[in-house]
Protein backbone atom coordinates (compact mmCIF):
# COMPACT_ATOMS: atom_id res chain seq x y z
CA UNK A 1 0.00 0.00 0.00
CA UNK A 2 2.60 2.43 0.76
CA UNK A 3 4.81 1.43 -2.15
CA UNK A 4 1.14 2.63 -3.98
CA UNK A 5 1.51 5.84 -2.29
CA UNK A 6 4.23 6.67 -3.71
CA UNK A 7 4.26 5.43 -6.84
CA UNK A 8 0.83 7.56 -7.22
CA UNK A 9 2.93 10.91 -5.84
CA UNK A 10 5.76 10.32 -7.93
CA UNK A 11 2.79 10.29 -10.74
CA UNK A 12 1.38 13.38 -9.65
CA UNK A 13 4.23 15.26 -9.14
CA UNK A 14 5.74 14.29 -12.12
CA UNK A 15 2.62 15.41 -13.52
CA UNK A 16 2.31 18.79 -12.02
CA UNK A 17 5.97 19.30 -13.49
CA UNK A 18 5.05 18.45 -16.95
CA UNK A 19 2.49 20.50 -16.90
CA UNK A 20 4.51 23.77 -15.56
CA UNK A 21 6.93 22.98 -18.76
CA UNK A 22 4.22 22.04 -20.82
CA UNK A 23 2.47 25.32 -20.41
CA UNK A 24 6.10 27.76 -19.94
CA UNK A 25 8.47 26.32 -22.99
CA UNK A 26 6.67 28.25 -25.50
CA UNK A 27 7.21 31.37 -23.74
CA UNK A 28 10.32 33.05 -25.79
CA UNK A 29 10.48 35.89 -22.92
CA UNK A 30 12.80 33.10 -21.29
CA UNK A 31 16.00 35.06 -20.45
CA UNK A 32 17.84 31.78 -22.16
CA UNK A 33 15.94 33.05 -24.97
CA UNK A 34 16.71 36.51 -24.65
CA UNK A 35 20.28 35.98 -24.33
CA UNK A 36 20.55 34.47 -27.25
CA UNK A 37 18.25 36.59 -29.34
CA UNK A 38 20.72 39.53 -28.17
CA UNK A 39 23.32 37.17 -30.31
CA UNK A 40 21.52 36.88 -32.67
CA UNK A 41 20.94 40.64 -32.79
CA UNK A 42 18.41 40.59 -35.75
CA UNK A 43 15.15 39.45 -37.12
CA UNK A 44 13.50 40.06 -40.36
CA UNK A 45 9.65 40.25 -41.16
CA UNK A 46 8.34 38.41 -44.75
CA UNK A 47 4.64 40.89 -44.31
CA UNK A 48 2.36 42.15 -46.45
CA UNK A 49 0.46 44.53 -43.92
CA UNK A 50 0.34 47.79 -44.50
CA UNK A 51 2.76 50.44 -44.01
CA UNK A 52 1.48 52.27 -41.02
CA UNK A 53 1.03 48.93 -38.78
CA UNK A 54 4.65 47.81 -39.68
CA UNK A 55 6.24 50.95 -38.42
CA UNK A 56 4.32 51.15 -35.66
CA UNK A 57 5.52 47.74 -34.68
CA UNK A 58 9.21 47.89 -35.53
CA UNK A 59 9.06 51.12 -33.07
CA UNK A 60 7.88 49.79 -30.50
CA UNK A 61 9.55 46.02 -30.68
CA UNK A 62 12.81 48.25 -31.36
CA UNK A 63 11.80 50.22 -28.16
CA UNK A 64 11.30 46.96 -25.90
CA UNK A 65 14.14 44.88 -27.40
CA UNK A 66 16.71 47.86 -28.30
CA UNK A 67 19.46 44.78 -28.91
CA UNK A 68 17.88 43.16 -31.96
CA UNK A 69 17.36 44.95 -35.69
CA UNK A 70 14.11 44.63 -36.44
CA UNK A 71 14.35 44.15 -40.70
CA UNK A 72 11.41 44.14 -42.89
CA UNK A 73 10.54 43.14 -46.28
CA UNK A 74 7.33 43.92 -47.20
CA UNK A 75 5.39 43.13 -50.46
CA UNK A 76 2.13 41.91 -51.96
CA UNK A 77 0.69 38.82 -50.10
CA UNK A 78 1.04 36.58 -53.95
CA UNK A 79 4.81 38.41 -54.75
CA UNK A 80 5.88 37.33 -51.32
CA UNK A 81 4.90 33.64 -51.44
CA UNK A 82 6.82 33.51 -54.99
CA UNK A 83 9.83 35.09 -53.50
CA UNK A 84 9.82 32.84 -50.39
CA UNK A 85 9.22 29.50 -52.79
CA UNK A 86 12.39 31.07 -55.06
CA UNK A 87 14.44 31.85 -52.15
CA UNK A 88 14.11 28.30 -50.51
CA UNK A 89 14.88 26.02 -53.75
CA UNK A 90 17.58 27.78 -53.71
CA UNK A 91 18.43 26.93 -49.98
CA UNK A 92 17.63 30.07 -48.91
CA UNK A 93 16.26 31.01 -45.59
CA UNK A 94 15.85 34.76 -44.63
CA UNK A 95 12.79 34.95 -43.54
CA UNK A 96 12.63 34.96 -39.54
CA UNK A 97 8.55 35.15 -39.03
CA UNK A 98 5.63 35.48 -41.50
CA UNK A 99 2.60 37.85 -41.33
CA UNK A 100 0.09 38.92 -43.92
CA UNK A 101 -3.81 37.70 -44.92
CA UNK A 102 -5.32 34.32 -43.93
CA UNK A 103 -5.19 32.86 -47.67
CA UNK A 104 -1.22 34.15 -47.37
CA UNK A 105 -0.45 32.27 -44.43
CA UNK A 106 -2.15 29.11 -45.32
CA UNK A 107 -0.01 28.95 -48.75
CA UNK A 108 2.81 29.40 -46.61
CA UNK A 109 1.77 26.48 -44.57
CA UNK A 110 1.17 24.19 -47.42
CA UNK A 111 4.65 25.84 -49.30
CA UNK A 112 6.35 24.42 -46.08
CA UNK A 113 7.76 27.66 -45.12
CA UNK A 114 6.34 28.06 -41.56
CA UNK A 115 7.24 26.06 -38.62
CA UNK A 116 5.09 25.08 -35.27
CA UNK A 117 5.44 27.26 -32.27
CA UNK A 118 2.89 27.70 -30.04
CA UNK A 119 3.14 30.56 -27.92
CA UNK A 120 2.58 30.84 -24.60
CA UNK A 121 -0.04 34.06 -25.56
CA UNK A 122 -1.62 31.65 -27.76
CA UNK A 123 -4.49 30.82 -24.99
CA UNK A 124 -5.61 33.82 -24.74
CA UNK A 125 -7.03 33.60 -28.80
CA UNK A 126 -10.28 31.97 -29.65
CA UNK A 127 -9.64 28.97 -31.07
CA UNK A 128 -10.26 30.05 -34.76
CA UNK A 129 -8.63 32.77 -34.80
CA UNK A 130 -5.41 30.12 -34.30
CA UNK A 131 -4.15 26.99 -36.64
CA UNK A 132 -5.31 23.89 -35.24
CA UNK A 133 -1.71 22.86 -35.93
CA UNK A 134 -0.09 25.77 -34.16
CA UNK A 135 1.43 27.48 -37.29
CA UNK A 136 0.30 30.38 -37.24
CA UNK A 137 -2.08 32.93 -34.82
CA UNK A 138 -4.48 35.71 -35.88
CA UNK A 139 -2.86 39.28 -34.97
CA UNK A 140 -5.66 41.22 -36.10
CA UNK A 141 -8.76 40.56 -37.67
CA UNK A 142 -11.31 42.67 -40.06
CA UNK A 143 -14.74 42.85 -40.17
CA UNK A 144 -15.90 42.72 -43.79
CA UNK A 145 -19.41 45.89 -43.56
CA UNK A 146 -21.45 47.69 -46.14
CA UNK A 147 -20.22 50.68 -46.33
CA UNK A 148 -21.95 53.79 -47.59
CA UNK A 149 -21.82 56.93 -49.01
CA UNK A 150 -23.53 59.54 -45.80
CA UNK A 151 -24.70 62.04 -48.56
CA UNK A 152 -25.85 59.57 -51.14
CA UNK A 153 -27.88 56.89 -49.29
CA UNK A 154 -30.22 57.13 -46.00
CA UNK A 155 -29.23 54.84 -43.37
CA UNK A 156 -32.70 53.81 -42.66
CA UNK A 157 -33.36 52.60 -45.73
CA UNK A 158 -29.92 50.58 -46.52
CA UNK A 159 -30.30 46.56 -46.61
CA UNK A 160 -31.06 44.93 -43.62
CA UNK A 161 -29.78 41.23 -44.62
CA UNK A 162 -27.56 39.78 -47.32
CA UNK A 163 -31.41 39.19 -49.26
CA UNK A 164 -32.18 42.75 -49.51
CA UNK A 165 -29.13 43.03 -51.75
CA UNK A 166 -31.01 41.83 -54.35
CA UNK A 167 -33.80 44.31 -53.86
CA UNK A 168 -34.28 45.95 -57.36
CA UNK A 169 -34.02 49.44 -55.97
CA UNK A 170 -30.26 48.54 -55.08
CA UNK A 171 -29.60 47.82 -58.82
CA UNK A 172 -26.66 49.55 -60.72
CA UNK A 173 -25.76 51.37 -57.05
CA UNK A 174 -23.37 48.76 -55.60
CA UNK A 175 -19.87 48.38 -55.73
CA UNK A 176 -17.65 45.59 -54.93
CA UNK A 177 -13.64 44.08 -55.76
CA UNK A 178 -12.92 42.25 -59.11
CA UNK A 179 -11.61 39.49 -56.77
CA UNK A 180 -13.70 39.19 -53.81
CA UNK A 181 -13.41 35.64 -53.21
CA UNK A 182 -13.74 36.06 -49.32
CA UNK A 183 -17.22 37.74 -49.84
CA UNK A 184 -18.45 34.33 -52.44
CA UNK A 185 -16.93 31.63 -50.17
CA UNK A 186 -18.47 33.21 -46.96
CA UNK A 187 -22.02 33.06 -48.37
CA UNK A 188 -21.58 30.02 -49.72
CA UNK A 189 -20.71 28.97 -46.27
CA UNK A 190 -23.38 30.31 -44.89
CA UNK A 191 -26.22 29.93 -47.03
CA UNK A 192 -25.24 25.92 -48.48
CA UNK A 193 -23.97 25.73 -51.51
CA UNK A 194 -26.93 26.03 -53.37
CA UNK A 195 -28.62 28.61 -51.97
CA UNK A 196 -25.75 30.70 -52.01
CA UNK A 197 -25.23 29.59 -55.54
CA UNK A 198 -28.60 30.79 -56.46
CA UNK A 199 -27.86 34.27 -54.28
CA UNK A 200 -24.91 35.15 -55.97
CA UNK A 201 -26.31 34.55 -59.82
CA UNK A 202 -29.19 37.00 -58.50
CA UNK A 203 -26.47 39.30 -56.94
CA UNK A 204 -24.60 39.49 -60.18
CA UNK A 205 -28.12 40.47 -62.15
CA UNK A 206 -27.48 43.54 -60.11
CA UNK A 207 -25.27 45.21 -62.55
CA UNK A 208 -22.87 45.58 -59.75
CA UNK A 209 -19.53 48.35 -60.14
CA UNK A 210 -16.73 46.40 -60.25
CA UNK A 211 -13.50 47.90 -59.48
CA UNK A 212 -10.09 46.61 -58.10
CA UNK A 213 -8.88 46.53 -54.88
CA UNK A 214 -10.53 47.59 -51.34
CA UNK A 215 -8.50 51.21 -51.27
CA UNK A 216 -9.43 52.11 -54.47
CA UNK A 217 -12.73 51.27 -53.54
CA UNK A 218 -13.12 52.92 -50.24
CA UNK A 219 -11.76 56.22 -51.84
CA UNK A 220 -14.10 55.85 -54.97
CA UNK A 221 -16.90 55.87 -52.14
CA UNK A 222 -15.97 58.82 -50.54
CA UNK A 223 -15.76 60.77 -53.13
CA UNK A 224 -19.31 59.78 -54.62
CA UNK A 225 -18.84 57.01 -57.52
CA UNK A 226 -21.09 54.87 -56.09
CA UNK A 227 -23.62 54.89 -52.63
CA UNK A 228 -22.76 51.31 -51.53
CA UNK A 229 -19.16 49.26 -50.92
CA UNK A 230 -20.52 46.02 -50.55
CA UNK A 231 -17.30 44.64 -48.50
CA UNK A 232 -15.84 47.40 -46.80
CA UNK A 233 -13.32 46.79 -44.10
CA UNK A 234 -14.97 48.23 -40.74
CA UNK A 235 -11.93 49.70 -39.49
CA UNK A 236 -10.71 51.51 -42.25
CA UNK A 237 -14.32 53.17 -42.58
CA UNK A 238 -14.39 54.10 -38.99
CA UNK A 239 -10.70 55.57 -39.69
CA UNK A 240 -11.79 57.98 -42.57
CA UNK A 241 -15.02 58.90 -41.00
CA UNK A 242 -13.34 60.49 -38.01
CA UNK A 243 -11.27 62.48 -40.31
CA UNK A 244 -14.93 63.68 -41.60
CA UNK A 245 -15.50 61.95 -44.82
CA UNK A 246 -18.46 61.58 -45.41
CA UNK A 247 -18.98 57.58 -45.25
CA UNK A 248 -20.10 55.13 -42.28
CA UNK A 249 -21.19 51.33 -41.98
CA UNK A 250 -24.25 49.15 -41.51
CA UNK A 251 -23.58 45.43 -40.60
CA UNK A 252 -24.88 42.47 -42.30
CA UNK A 253 -25.40 39.41 -40.11
CA UNK A 254 -23.47 36.94 -39.75
CA UNK A 255 -20.66 39.55 -40.05
CA UNK A 256 -17.64 38.25 -42.47
CA UNK A 257 -14.24 38.13 -40.38
CA UNK A 258 -10.98 37.95 -41.98
CA UNK A 259 -7.78 37.09 -40.21
CA UNK A 260 -4.28 38.22 -40.77
CA UNK A 261 -1.88 35.87 -38.98
CA UNK A 262 1.69 36.08 -37.71
CA UNK A 263 3.74 32.50 -38.00
CA UNK A 264 7.31 31.76 -37.45
CA UNK A 265 9.49 30.83 -40.50
CA UNK A 266 11.23 27.28 -41.03
CA UNK A 267 14.92 27.01 -40.98
CA UNK A 268 14.25 30.61 -39.36
CA UNK A 269 17.47 32.06 -39.00
CA UNK A 270 17.39 34.38 -36.14
CA UNK A 271 15.24 31.63 -34.05
CA UNK A 272 15.39 33.25 -30.82
CA UNK A 273 14.34 36.98 -32.03
CA UNK A 274 11.81 35.14 -34.03
CA UNK A 275 9.77 33.73 -30.95
CA UNK A 276 10.07 37.05 -29.02
CA UNK A 277 9.06 38.73 -32.15
CA UNK A 278 6.20 36.62 -32.41
CA UNK A 279 5.53 36.32 -28.75
CA UNK A 280 5.13 40.61 -29.13
CA UNK A 281 2.46 40.86 -31.39
CA UNK A 282 0.53 38.20 -29.92
CA UNK A 283 1.13 39.65 -26.30
CA UNK A 284 -1.51 42.23 -24.85
CA UNK A 285 1.18 45.20 -25.77
CA UNK A 286 1.87 44.17 -29.10
CA UNK A 287 -1.99 43.91 -29.54
CA UNK A 288 -2.64 47.68 -28.40
CA UNK A 289 0.07 48.31 -31.01
CA UNK A 290 -2.33 47.53 -34.38
CA UNK A 291 -4.99 48.99 -32.12
CA UNK A 292 -3.25 52.15 -32.15
CA UNK A 293 -3.38 52.37 -35.81
CA UNK A 294 -6.96 51.07 -36.06
CA UNK A 295 -6.05 47.69 -36.25
CA UNK A 296 -9.41 45.07 -34.42
CA UNK A 297 -6.84 43.05 -31.97
CA UNK A 298 -7.91 39.23 -32.36
CA UNK A 299 -6.98 39.18 -28.76
CA UNK A 300 -10.05 38.65 -26.59
CA UNK A 301 -9.38 40.95 -24.16
CA UNK A 302 -8.27 43.92 -26.39
CA UNK A 303 -11.08 45.86 -27.24
CA UNK A 304 -11.03 47.55 -31.12
CA UNK A 305 -10.21 50.70 -31.59
CA UNK A 306 -13.78 51.62 -32.44
CA UNK A 307 -16.06 49.30 -30.23
CA UNK A 308 -18.69 49.34 -32.70
CA UNK A 309 -16.59 47.35 -35.12
CA UNK A 310 -17.76 43.76 -33.00
CA UNK A 311 -19.59 44.71 -29.84
CA UNK A 312 -23.56 43.01 -30.13
CA UNK A 313 -22.48 41.79 -33.26
CA UNK A 314 -22.85 37.82 -35.11
CA UNK A 315 -19.43 37.21 -36.44
CA UNK A 316 -18.51 34.59 -38.89
CA UNK A 317 -14.55 33.91 -39.00
CA UNK A 318 -13.59 33.07 -42.62
CA UNK A 319 -12.94 29.53 -42.32
CA UNK A 320 -9.99 27.61 -43.84
CA UNK A 321 -11.48 26.31 -47.04
CA UNK A 322 -12.46 29.53 -47.74
CA UNK A 323 -9.42 31.63 -47.35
Amino acid sequence: MKLKRNAWRCLSLCLLLWSISSESAPAATDSSVVEKAKAEGEVVLYTAWGLDTVQALQKAFTKKYPFIKFDVRRTGSERLLTITITEHKQKLFRADVFSGSHLAMINHKKAGHLQKYISAEQKAFPNEYKDPDGYWTAYYMDTRVLAYNTRLANRDNLPKTYEELLLAKWKGKMAMDDADYILYGSLLEMMGRERGLSFMKKLAQQDLIIRSGHSLLTQLLIGGEFPIYLDGFGSNIEKFKAQGAPIDWVALEPVIVSLNPVGMAVNAPHPNSARLLVDFLLSKEGQEVGKSVAKIPARTEVDPPYPRLTKGLKLFPVPVSVA
